[in-house]
């Protein structure tokens, strides 16, 4: 029986340390890219691990990449609550059918995290136009952190 509880332990402590370091990163690294530009911002990467929480009903972590978005927001300008919107939307709307249409998870990964980029620089664009303002200007940059979303998905 003190082996188990030892185990037990053990599996316990780690975990506690993964979600530690992950809330850390989450509330570290939107301040680094404001920092450092070519930080990529890896939203793409945070919208398909934010679909598979929810897809495995894991609140927590569900609740950490929602808390990645905002603070990511909230840092950088932009419209507070946008990110959260495209996620849902691109969730109930899109998610399902690629999902049904592609059977390779990589793929639907890959899919999922450039169909969110490119509705968020879509919405990004219409709420600028809408309020007079520019946010994001559009060059290489944004093929950059296309592709390091890309990268991200498919390497974790």
């Amino acid at each position: 029986m003190q082996i188990f509880s030892g185990v037990q332990r053990d599996i316990v402590d780690k975990k506690a340390l993964t979600h530690s370091l992950l809330f850390l990163i989450v509330l570290f690294y939107p301040a680094m890219e404001s920092i450092y530009p070519l930080l990529p911002p890896l939203l793409g990467f945070v919208y398909v691990r934010w679909r598979d929480a929810v897809r495995s009903k894991d609140t927590l972590h569900a609740v950490v990449w929602m808390l990645y978005a905002l603070v990511f927001e909230s840092v950088w300008g932009l419209p507070l609550y946008g990110i959260w919107s495209v996620m849902i939307v691109t969730f109930v709307l899109f998610d399902s059918k690629i999902t049904q249409t592609l059977h390779m998870q990589t793929a639907i990964k890959v899919l999922s995290a450039v169909l969110f980029d490119l509705l968020y620089i879509a919405f990004l664009y219409g709420y600028g136009a809408l309020v007079n303002e520019k946010f994001i200007d559009a060059g290489a940059i944004l093929l950059y952190y296309l592709a390091a979303d890309i990268l991200g998905v498919v390497l974790f």
